[in-house]
């Protein structure tokens, strides 16, 4: 009769022997998912400190009758059975340390391999190797590919294998090896899955063992006990499964999304102080770091991974975000570091992880959870038992309906944007913003009162799992600097010294953002409106340094510096050194250019090779850029409506002489404009970031704030901006999948910018300049480079997309 989970939980109660049994699991876990070389045979020091059960011994009688099988191979095989009816492996009598040392010797001579999966090591050796699709690889292949590569890094319960060796950690992971691995895209652009590959292993004696193995118990020993659940059971109470705060995923995080520098970097600060845990970790496993830099020279890339993991995911977490707070790590504003090939996530959340100036977080798959995550936040620090915490809580929300302190809690989380929720309820004082810090995993090494108010909450909203909230870069301080300068403008009554010289101290920060504010517009329009987004290799992706280039590449060109000759000598630098007058005489050149494209629209058109299979077969579903030209592929009403803004914007600011006022007032000269002036240039300000910003034709984050599907499919995806302008999306668009970010991301929307004959318009995710962009330049690598069209459509949940 076999038994339960609950009879095995009776069974094996004590703390100690399921630790033994998790750690006996751990090591099959990396003899039996690994590759053997040819004609493997298995020593006599990997099966001597195996003690097998009563049952497990009978088992073995029942193999060993067919004669071609060897006492050796039928233990082994055994112990990677583990258990049936009962245990077959004796955990109690079982030589662990015998037993992880011979495994280590085996690993250490290359007799048994572990592929090294975090990076893109395999894969850019695979592209290189392979010029077909490597679905699965034979033992040749797979020699091949591994040769000169690092030892796999795994990790199983608290059990760390790699260049190192098999080490403890302080912390328990669940990631075993893997042999079935993320290798390669397939020949489809429009396809972005890292396909997988079996990294094939011989047909070894071992293998056939196994197999008679199974076959034995399945005849002879009837139904097995639950013990495969009774040890995931097990496991999860260990490894904090049903948490939101722990997850495997940073090991992925680790070896995609961050050069090996960062990685150095890391260790530096986990070394940091005589007892720092990764000392600790290091000595219990019989190494010394006296010079961390010495001690780091000698590891290569998998070896500093592994060194990272012998700390508990709380510790790796501090020193990371220790890094990246220090700035040692640079971490770009809007960069969000995730990984590319496998971005796992574990749990009974699905957490996985992801990293951005902020420091690590781990998030669930379910984003709701962010506000269940505040709600437990705030009733930890404002303790329901604790008197004083409560009188302080009921005075905090007496403003808030409700009956009850907790009524008016729940009401106030639930209704109140997040930001604010910690704005009145954390950023109180100092005492619960260090809590608050210390819960979320703010390392203490941070000083929170030498920080602004914004990035604490920044810092608490990202932890929790919210969007951090930030002004844009451009129009952010172009707006608050034209309200501080029309305030010193709306005080002058006599134009006095004293009242000049305000207003000329006021005016050098409006002129340096109104120039960020026409570079940074025009840059964006420009690059938006005529480069092939849909052939980049990073498609609708946003880099401002790109956007000069290719802004300078269209204004320069014949067809938009057509006209008088003043305009057609200025010339545009890919770099971005402009003054007021070319950038504003700019959008005019930009209308130039789309005008004169929208009579050439032939010479645009794209390839039928070039465009995926659904772009000339779905007719439910056309695809979307038929054109090399973006604008070209907007609707009518949508270019004429384009075309109309560019030319107005330039004649708005050259009515409002926005060059004149400011050489007036940044040099000394006599002629100080008046009053009329300087409100006409006001005015001139604030239509431009008007028109520019109700149009998206400056690059303005808009963020998502939720959506809503019908019972008919139909869904509405809703976003706002840094002034809480919303924008919907709404689906069907109409297309198919063009390409552009999903829609439960951060994203660059041009409103006024609508495909034709479709409800969509252009947006663009937001890319940076990073050690991370680099070490992802040349990202995908398609094999096939002629058949771009056999791509399929396949209709998308675009809110599961994750980028």
């Amino acid at each position: 009769m076999p038994y339960t989970v609950r009879e095995l939980r009776s069974m094996h109660p004590a703390t100690d022997e399921r630790i033994k049994l998790l750690r006996l699991i751990a090591i099959q876990e990396f003899m039996a998912d690994s590759i053997l070389p040819a004609r493997y045979r298995v020593p006599a020091k990997l099966i001597d400190p195996i003690a097998l059960t009563p049952h497990g011994e009978e088992v073995c009688r029942h193999v060993m009758r067919a004669r071609s099988f060897k006492w050796a191979e039928v233990r082994l095989a055994c112990f990677l059975k583990f258990a049936h009816h009962e245990l077959l492996v004796d955990h109690e009598a079982t030589d662990l340390t015998g037993l992880t040392a011979a495994l280590n010797e085996e690993i250490e001579a290359e007799k048994i391999l572990h592929p090294f999966i975090w990076g893109r090591d395999l894969y850019d050796k695979a592209f290189e190797i392979f010029k077909h699709e490597p679905v699965s690889l034979d033992e040749g292949q797979t020699s091949l590919l591994l040769a000169g590569t690092p030892r796999g890094v795994f990790q199983s319960y608290d059990l760390v294998t790699g260049p190192l060796g098999i080490l403890t950690s302080r912390g328990v992971r669940g990631l075993p090896p893997l042999i079935h691995v993320p290798l390669y895209h397939c020949e489809k652009r429009s396809c972005r899955t890292v396909h997988r590959t079996y990294l094939e292993t011989t047909d070894s004696q071992i293998h056939k063992t196994r197999a008679r193995l199974r076959e034995v118990l399945d005849k002879e020993f009837g139904q097995p006990s639950q013990f495969p659940d009774f040890f995931m059971e097990i496991d999860n109470e260990f490894s904090d499964f049903y948490g939101d705060q722990k997850t495997v995923a940073e090991v992925p995080l680790l070896g995609e999304c961050f050069t090996e520098d960062e990685l150095d970097t890391f260790i530096f600060v986990a070394l940091r102080g005589k007892d720092s845990p990764l000392r600790a970790a290091l000595a219990s496993n019989g190494f010394s770091a006296g010079d961390p830099q010495d001690f780091v020279d000698e590891l290569d890339k998998a070896a500093k991974i592994q060194c990272l993991l012998l700390m508990n995911s709380t510790e790796l977490s501090s020193c990371m975000d220790e890094a990246i707070h220090a700035k040692v790590v640079k971490i770009p504003e809007h960069e969000v570091r995730r990984p590319k090939i496998l971005d796992i996530s574990t749990g009974y959340y699905n957490l996985s992880a992801e990293c951005s100036r902020y420091g690590v977080r781990s998030i669930p798959d379910d984003t709701s959870l962010a506000i269940v995550r505040l709600q437990r936040l705030i009733s930890s620090i404002y303790d329901p038992s604790d008197t004083t915490s409560q009188k302080d809580l009921s005075w905090r929300l007496r403003r808030v309906e409700g009956r009850s302190t907790e009524e008016k809690l729940d009401r106030f989380i639930r209704n109140e944007e997040p930001v604010e929720v910690l704005r009145h309820l954390i950023l109180v004082g100092p005492g619960p913003a260090t809590m608050a810090a210390r819960k979320c995993g703010v390392p203490d090494s941070l000083e929170l009162e030498l920080l602004e108010d914004t990035e604490i909450l920044n810092l608490l909203l990202w932890k929790l799992g919210f969007d951090v909230k930030s002004a844009d870069e451009a129009f952010g301080p172009l707006r608050k600097n034209q309200e501080v300068f029309a305030q010193a403008v709306a005080g002058v009554a006599a134009y006095s010294e004293a009242e000049k010289y305000e207003i000329k101290r006021e005016s050098s920060p409006l002129f340096s953002s109104i120039e960020s504010a026409l570079d940074a517009t025009l840059s964006f329009s420009a690059w938006a409106l005529t480069f092939d987004h849909w052939s980049a290799k990073s498609r609708f992706v946003y880099r401002h340094s790109e956007a000069r280039e290719q802004m300078a590449k269209i204004l320069n060109s014949s067809s938009a510096r057509r006209g008088s000759a003043a305009n057609e000598a200025i010339i545009y630098d890919a770099q971005g050194k402009h003054t007021l007058a070319p950038l504003i005489s700019g959008f005019s050149r930009l209308e130039k250019f789309l005008s004169s494209a929208l009579g050439e629209a032939d010479q645009y058109r794209r390839q039928e090779s070039d465009m995926p299979s659904y772009g000339v077969a779905a007719e439910l579903t056309p695809f979307a850029f038929s054109h090399t030209l973006p604008f070209l592929d907007l609707g009518a009403d949508s270019q004429h409506y384009l075309l109309r803004l560019l030319n107005e914007i330039t004649k708005l600011l050259e009515s409002g002489r926005v060059a004149n006022v400011r050489n007036q007032l940044q040099y000394s000269r006599d002629d100080f404009p008046n009053k009329e002036d300087l409100t006409n240039f006001l005015d001139s300000i604030g239509k431009f970031i008007d028109i520019t910003e109700q149009s998206g034709l400056c690059p303005i984050i808009f963020r998502p704030a939720g959506h809503f599907r019908d019972s008919a499919g139909r869904a509405s995806y809703y976003f706002r901006d840094y002034r809480d302008r919303e924008y919907i999306a709404q689906r069907p668009s109409g297309i198919g999948s063009p390409g552009m970010p999903g829609l439960v991301r951060d994203q660059l929307i041009i409103p006024a910018a609508r495909l034709k004959e479709s409800a969509e318009v252009l947006r663009f995710s937001i890319g940076t300049r990073s050690t991370y962009e680099d070490l992802w330049a040349d990202w995908p690598k398609y094999r096939a480079s002629a058949d771009v069209s056999s791509g399929l459509m396949r209709p998308t949940d675009e809110t599961a997309q994750a980028s």
